[in-house]
């Protein structure tokens, strides 16, 4: 992650290229604040967290720091610093060992010290980082050619993309996404080809494989790698192109109003290739509406779906927020603040449904992740088997 720079170095821009790893520094930032949220004291990472501050630290008293400004941002580093304080205020009513008390006074007042030494160097800029990571956010970053678009629906979302390119092979499709990719919106998938609508619906996408977004209704586990996924509507909603797709693999992409223990905290995520087992559907005369049940089974020798969980991580959840914030400032914008206190209370009601949820299913919700654990260590198993 960091090595020193040749003796004598004097540019910034020279020394940077050859001592700081953006791409293991980002790792190191999102593995310590995940730790951090599940209330866990810096984790495994705890000797790379020490080596950065030491590190960086040291890096500051050279006439010319090598760590430069673009570096603290893609790694979020600002964000890291941020969340140890917070995380030290916190646990300072907590009983901790003299060891893990020590380690972490150390950290804070590195923390504190690198974060004042940064603002003096960087001043305005480094006050202004999260309105340049917004910008980043949509000129080439995850919103790259997707647009905000008033006048369509909240339930979908309010973005759109023109981008269109010609069909790639199963081949290149299969390599251009992993288990565990992630988008803000349902439209961002669209534009990377992985789906061929903004609608929940089941479509080709540009590489030719069906692909289902799982984005509302519920979903509950049955058996190992094995789950139910259940929603109510109309007939257009029961996705009846799906008849001919059983027995067949499908691309499942989860999204966060899912109500289901395996759907991500934020935007929309590649869950990998699932087999669908059963289809069905059938009118419920007591609402009138019709009832859809799919028997999702997850294919073998995929990535751990305990690896998935984890996504998105603290920077993605970043993304997400000033995502949030970008839309909630268009609505506003173009129309009006009526228009954008009805936008934000739609969301704080998603909010409180999913934590409620979330409450409910706690308990039941243990169990099952316990099998799926216990499932997918057979599965590694089998995987090293000739």
């Amino acid at each position: 992650m960091v090595t020193d720079p040749p003796s004598g170095s004097s540019t910034s821009n020279s020394s940077a290229d050859s001592r700081w790893d953006q791409a293991k520094l980002l790792d190191l930032s999102d593995s310590v604040r995940a730790g951090l949220r599940d209330s866990r004291v810096f984790g495994p990472d705890t000797e790379k967290l020490s080596s950065f501050l030491e590190a960086a630290l040291k890096d500051e008293e050279r006439r010319y720091p090598t760590l430069d400004f673009e570096t603290i941002e893609y790694a979020r580093l600002d964000k890291l610093l941020a969340e140890v304080l917070q995380f030290a205020d916190a646990m300072k009513t907590s009983d901790l060992t003299l060891e893990l008390l020590l380690r972490l006074r150390v950290h804070v007042s590195q923390a504190k010290h690198l974060r004042r030494l940064w603002r003096r160097r960087f001043r305005e800029k480094f006050f202004m980082i999260d309105q340049h990571r917004c910008a980043v956010l949509v000129e080439g970053g995850p919103l790259k050619d997707v647009s905000f678009n008033s006048s369509l629906d909240y339930d979908l979302g309010k973005w759109q993309t023109r981008r269109v390119t010609g069909p790639v092979s199963e081949v290149e499709g299969n390599l251009q996404f992993e288990p565990g990719h992630w988008w803000l919106n349902i439209t961002c998938a669209e534009r990377d080809g992985i789906v061929n609508s903004s609608q929940e619906i089941p479509t080709k996408g540009r590489y030719g494989i069906t692909a289902l977004p799982l984005l509302t209704g519920s979903e509950e586990p049955i058996r190992h790698n094995t789950v139910r996924y259940v929603r109510e509507g109309h007939t257009s909603d029961m996705h009846v192109p799906l008849i001919s797709q059983v027995g067949r693999k499908i691309r499942i992409i989860r999204g966060y109003k899912l109500n289901s223990i395996f759907a991500p905290e934020a935007g929309l995520r590649y869950d990998g290739l699932y087999t669908i087992r059963q289809y069905g559907f059938k009118l419920d005369s007591n609402i009138n509406k019709y009832r859809l049940e799919l028997t999702l089974e997850r294919a073998t020798n995929q990535r751990s779906f305990n690896d998935i969980r984890k996504v998105p991580k603290p920077s993605q959840l970043d993304d997400w927020n000033l995502y949030e914030k970008l839309e909630g400032d268009k609505v506003r914008w173009l129309q009006g603040e009526s228009s954008y206190l009805e936008w934000k209370l739609k969301r704080q009601e998603e909010r409180v449904d999913r934590e409620e949820w979330q409450r409910a299913r706690l308990f039941k919700a243990t169990f099952s992740l316990g099998a799926v654990g216990r499932g997918e260590q057979q599965d590694r198993n089998t995987t090293r088997e000739p």
